[in-house]
């Protein structure tokens, strides 16, 4: 089918807000929906915006998102600019009649622009969602199978480790969630180290940190994040894993692979279908990352056609959010933070211009 039969076929209108790396991997999704038709892109950047409209022949280009949304006036709109903008395009597409938003990660940098997201598209009706596509990962939701089945037994423990809690760790807290099947935790308490001035993604994030997250039913988890060079394993498999302890075993996922260690039992493996060598991947993107948010927009998609909820829903996001904006607080109140979390700020940066950390040196990265 050619693309003008595929336009006119389509009963769904998209718009990607942001045409950097991810904002390439969301178009590349709606591509691959049927009956969606990708109308539009805006960025900052025109240059790269009309570069990935001419590579996916998307007809509208705009540099302010406003004047996207005013001329496009789409079904669905993707948010894939930096975090400190995500709750004034999320306003303005509400307010453009968007019908869904799939908005990146991480959500805000605040737990009140977090909030005030979600509350605005519950409000006005709005299917939001945000791109933790981990979840559709066939490593990640064999896990969660075998952990659901009792393949280890009752879970004791979680451990997770990644790069920084900001970005990365919304990915790992809330894969955490995830195999605990989103149960509710009901505290955390947490620890940061604030010694760099450290930017990732152009956002300023604490320099290494430990998480403790409890349930009501006994389990804990923790998670540690950094980038020391003693802390090596945290970069291992793409930065990222989790280790969740049962009574009859254990299971080790990382991005890789799932590998089930069960006491008096033969090991359980699932792989990725996908090459982790990233020497291998086009511009340099994991292809798990496209997969997944193809996944997550086609599911997107079809909720929105059934009235279903979609896998990615903004609650997941938010109790992920939720967590690390805890996990700062508790550092700087010095005590446990009973959940639900009561501060809407980011107690990182307020702390730090309150005196309370006095970082030196600047370091900025990707992770």
């Amino acid at each position: 089918m050619d693309d003008s039969m595929r336009v006119s076929s389509a009963d769904l209108s998209a718009v990607v807000v942001g045409a950097g790396s991810q904002g390439r991997v969301h178009a590349l999704g709606y591509l691959a929906t049927p009956g969606v038709a990708l109308t539009g892109l805006a960025d900052v950047d025109t240059a790269s915006a009309e570069a990935l409209a001419a590579e996916l022949q998307v007809p509208a280009v705009h540099r302010d998102f406003r004047e996207l949304l005013a001329a496009t006036r789409p079904d669905l709109v993707s948010v894939c600019t930096p975090p400190a903008l995500h709750l004034d395009v999320v306003r303005a597409a509400i307010a453009a009649g968007a019908r869904a938003i799939h908005c990146e990660k991480p959500m805000a940098l605040s737990y009140g622009d977090a909030v005030a997201m979600v509350t605005a598209a519950a409000d006005a009706g709005v299917q939001l969602t945000f791109n933790l596509q981990r979840r559709f990962e066939a490593v990640q939701r064999q896990a969660r199978e075998w952990i659901a089945q009792g393949e280890i037994g009752d879970v004791v423990t979680v451990e997770g480790y990644c790069p920084n809690l900001f970005d990365w760790g919304t990915h790992i807290l809330d894969l955490i969630l995830f195999h605990r099947q989103d149960a509710a935790p009901e505290w955390v308490l947490g620890q940061i180290d604030v010694s760099v001035n450290r930017y990732v993604y152009g956002v300023f994030t604490e320099t290494a940190s430990l998480t403790q997250v409890g349930w009501a039913d006994g389990v804990r988890a923790v998670v540690s994040t950094g980038r020391e060079p003693h802390t090596s394993a945290l970069n291992l498999e793409n930065g990222l894993g989790l280790i969740v302890q049962g009574t009859r075993g254990r299971a080790d996922i990382r991005g890789a692979r799932t590998l089930l260690r069960r006491f008096g039992k033969d090991d359980l493996l699932r792989e990725s279908p996908f090459d982790t060598d990233s020497r291998t991947w086009d511009r340099g993107v994991d292809p798990a990352i496209v997969a997944g948010t193809a996944d997550a927009i086609r599911d997107l998609v079809a909720s929105l056609r059934t009235g279903s909820r979609p896998a990615l829903h903004a609650e997941h996001a938010l109790r992920g959010a939720e967590l690390i904006f805890a996990t700062y607080e508790s550092s700087r109140s010095r005590r446990r933070v009973v959940l639900p979390l009561d501060r809407m700020d980011n107690a990182l940066t307020s702390g730090r211009a309150e005196g309370f950390w006095s970082p030196t040196g600047e370091l900025r990265s990707t992770y």
